[in-house]
């Protein structure tokens, strides 16, 4: 089944963050769509944690962002992500990898989180989440 592309002028994307063990190998999948561009990455981080993974794929995400004055949604599963770089909430952990998100953040103009249900069958965000397992399976 194709998907229609996002609206014109929106940059779409859906990141996920896999752990096998929390703590454990760990990596991060995200794939980006803008118009009929689509552009997706994955990598194994080593040992980790989920949310390692999930900042990271938010991480590389932002950076690369070709317009940052673009409207970005970035869909992601994570909670704590949205939580620690979108609504304050205190990092007790990874706070080097969430300053610098922040950072990167500041440097766009419209950014969203959208927070979606994780295996819920929704295409785009099962495509990250296969990516990041599959870096775990093919690097590990």
């Amino acid at each position: 089944k194709t998907l229609a592309p996002p609206p014109v002028g929106i940059v779409e994307i859906y990141t996920d963050g896999a752990c096998t063990g929390n703590p454990g190998p760990c990596s991060y999948g995200m794939l980006r769509r803008e118009g009929d561009a689509y552009f997706e990455v994955s990598q194994w981080l080593g040992h980790g944690t989920n949310n390692i993974g999930e900042l990271w794929a938010i991480k590389v995400a932002v950076e690369e962002l070709e317009d940052r004055d673009a409207k970005v949604l970035i869909h992601t599963d994570s909670s704590y992500s949205i939580g620690v770089l979108s609504k304050g909430w205190k990092a007790k952990a990874n706070v080097s990898l969430i300053t610098e998100i922040k950072g990167l953040l500041a440097d766009c103009s419209d950014v969203t989180f959208v927070k979606v249900k994780g295996h819920s069958g929704l295409p785009l965000n099962e495509r990250a989440d296969r990516l990041a397992v599959e870096a775990i399976e093919r690097d590990a």
